[in-house]
């Protein structure tokens, strides 16, 4: 496994730019479209997107590289489920019912679930010290974080938080099966993934008619657009690029930088509050990614 260096720290900020902007971009999908047709539209967009990029890409070796190499379609297929089709439902079905602050810090989560199950999947992954501390550190911050934004509405939001956590787990074992992708090129990967995980979607959203709302705001339709060019196309790239690169257990550590840009966007953009044990989470999951930055 390589050791992280400033390319791989470069690629971790840019990850973690777009991918926390996704949660205030799904509240104000949400605002027209119900969460299915959000997946929908995210994993559909996002095909089209790494389509594009394919052809710009690679060109002439596009199509050859698909047609002359025997490609994992099962692989593809679980990874469509684990990537796309549940976290990107998921999220934003437990945004109806929690703060987009919230679901940024539960999303902190995919480290946690990632530290446990990589070394039984994961030649090259095995637990240490280092690892666990940073975790350990970084699951304090989200319960510091949680806690008391439960005190009386426990009951009215677990059900969004288990939704959001979910989410996390699924992308956890997703970014598991990708180190398995190492071996293909990125972009052709994961068009095929989003290839499968839109024909699902789609069909889905076709037969329940009920998922559509009239009158969409432009928000909600922009918003739209940014979770499939950005958040469900471009990230991917550079996101399956450094799991070849680094291995599952140091990306995943983007899932605390994507928590601080999530909850600063929210601040700025839907006017939401940090108290004072929400600053002190940020304050332990920044220290939890600096501890993981000295992982052996």
């Amino acid at each position: 496994m390589n050791r992280p260096v400033a390319l791989d720290y470069l690629l971790l900020v840019g990850i973690s730019l777009i991918w926390g902007s996704q949660f205030v971009l799904n509240e104000l999908a949400i605002r027209s479209f119900s969460p299915l047709v959000v997946a929908t539209g995210r994993v559909l967009i996002g095909f089209f997107t790494l389509t594009i990029i394919a052809l710009v890409m690679y060109r002439r070796s596009a199509n050859s590289a698909t047609e002359g190499d025997r490609q994992p379609w099962s692989l593809y297929c679980a990874i469509a489920i684990a990537e796309a089709i549940l976290p990107c439902f998921l999220i934003p079905w437990g945004q109806q019912h929690v703060d987009s602050s919230i679901a940024a810090i539960l999303l902190a989560t995919v480290p946690i679930f990632t530290l446990i199950l990589a070394p039984f999947f994961v030649k090259d992954e095995h637990w240490s010290l280092i690892a666990a501390l940073s975790v350990i550190v970084g699951f304090i911050g989200v319960l510091v974080l949680i806690v008391p934004s439960i005190k009386g509405s426990w009951l009215a939001n677990i059900i969004g938080e288990l939704a959001i956590m979910g989410g996390a787990l699924s992308f956890s074992a997703s970014l598991i099966m990708m180190k398995h992708l190492s071996n293909v090129p990125p972009v052709l990967a994961m068009r095929n993934v989003f290839m499968i995980a839109s024909a699902v979607l789609v069909v889905l959203t076709l037969i329940l008619s009920s998922a559509w709302k009239p009158n969409p705001e432009w928000q909600s339709i922009t918003a739209l657009m940014g979770l499939g060019v950005f958040c469900g196309g471009v990230a991917y790239v550079l996101f399956i690029y450094m799991v070849g690169r680094t291995g599952p257990t140091f990306t995943a550590l983007s899932g605390y930088l994507i928590t601080l840009v999530g909850v600063f966007i929210g601040i700025a953009f839907l006017g939401e509050r940090l108290q004072v044990n929400d600053i002190l989470a940020l304050i332990l999951i920044i220290a939890a990614l600096f501890i993981g930055k000295f992982k052996s």
